[in-house]
């Protein structure tokens, strides 16, 4: 009986592992991203697509626009700019000021920062839902798309902010 119960607890695990595999994802910008409506306003389906448009730009320490290369916290601003929001510059103001979100509820467009510093954030990326960011990571770099369970940002995540 036990055996039976445990059997068919099993099965309906592989049932809904295989039907969440053949789920379609959506598109931002020709990229699969994780876009369902009840997580994502207008406003951050834009704030993504320009994010995306910025791909394989060159870092650039201090760089806030496409012409001279981005780094980490100007892609930020840029990409806000563009949707009409004003946001400070650096890493660490947006941290400050943005709205903090606990990392079990982050949704795509929300601002993910990293200890590359100490203990404090040196690093910000986009969040594009399904697990990745969109980030300028340093010099000799270009914009990129990480997962975050890279072993290297996954032990550096430290907070979520929302603008």
């Amino acid at each position: 009986m036990i055996f039976s119960i445990f059997r068919h607890y099993i099965s309906l695990l592989l049932v809904l592992l295989l039907s969440a595999c053949g789920s379609q994802p959506t598109y931002v910008n020709n990229h699969p991203r994780a876009t369902s409506p009840q997580h994502q306003t207008g406003s951050s389906q834009r704030l993504l697509s320009i994010a995306l448009q910025q791909r394989d730009i060159a870092y650039r320490y201090g760089g806030s626009q496409p012409a001279a290369g981005f780094d980490c916290s100007g892609l930020i601003q840029f990409s806000h700019g563009k949707i009409g929001k004003r946001i400070p510059r650096t890493t660490r103001a947006q941290y400050q000021s943005s709205q903090p979100v606990p990392l079990s509820q982050i949704r795509p467009g929300d601002l993910l920062f990293y200890e590359t510093e100490g203990r404090r954030p040196g690093h910000v990326a986009l969040y594009l839902g399904q697990g990745e960011m969109i980030h300028a990571p340093s010099s000799g770099k270009q914009v990129l798309i990480s997962r975050l369970n890279n072993p290297y940002w996954r032990t550096r995540l430290l907070a979520a902010g929302r603008f």
